[in-house]
């Protein structure tokens, strides 16, 4: 699977793609991250990161909430730097060999979700975000690499395994870049 070049990048077509950051890319929490751009419009782009877990459930930050107790056992991910007060659902239901997704649920939707074994639910605390133009420019210096949504990187349970996953599906230089110790200079 070959990465999107940047001429074929424009608004309309980015939503439900993946940015994959390049491995030298360390700033605002985004070291070997994969993001789902879940929203595309003229005036932002909004992400949320897939490999991020945040190391508990909702259960653990929603106990003395009105959030019903079959959500609790959702997972919370690092969506992003931006609004991080905010707990957002999101639904991954697997079909044959597609992926449909689906961000900032209801709480009735999460619920209805939550029954249904064949959707990965989680929750995202915060998400990412950028004005075309800024996405545009990282882009541009490449420090992020554009991958059409692959269902098994989406819904891999090892978080620590996805972006050497989407790092090998882009290209085989890609794939050995995939390799690079964190720091070369140390090498």
């Amino acid at each position: 699977m070959a990465m999107m070049e940047h001429e074929d990048i424009s608004n309309e077509n980015l939503a439900g793609h993946l940015l994959v950051s390049a491995p030298y890319l360390e700033g605002g929490g985004f070291y070997h991250s994969v993001i789902f751009l879940s929203r595309v419009e003229e005036e932002f782009v909004i992400g949320h990161i897939l490999n991020h877990p945040a190391g508990m459930n909702v259960g653990e930050v929603a106990r003395h909430t009105d959030i019903p107790e079959c959500l609790y056992t959702v997972p919370i991910f690092k969506g992003g730097p931006v609004e991080r007060n905010q707990l957002i659902f999101a639904a991954f239901a697997r079909t044959d060999d597609k992926l449909r997704v689906q961000f900032h649920l209801q709480e009735e939707q999460a619920l209805e979700y939550a029954e249904d074994p064949h959707v990965a639910l989680r929750a995202y605390v915060g998400h990412s975000g950028w004005t075309p133009s800024q996405l545009r420019r990282e882009l541009n210096d490449r420090a992020w690499y554009v991958s059409p949504m692959v269902p098994d990187i989406c819904l891999e349970p090892d978080s620590s395994k996805v972006w050497a996953m989407a790092m090998r599906r882009l290209s085989p230089l890609h794939h050995i870049m995939s390799h690079a110790p964190a720091q070369p200079s140390l090498n």
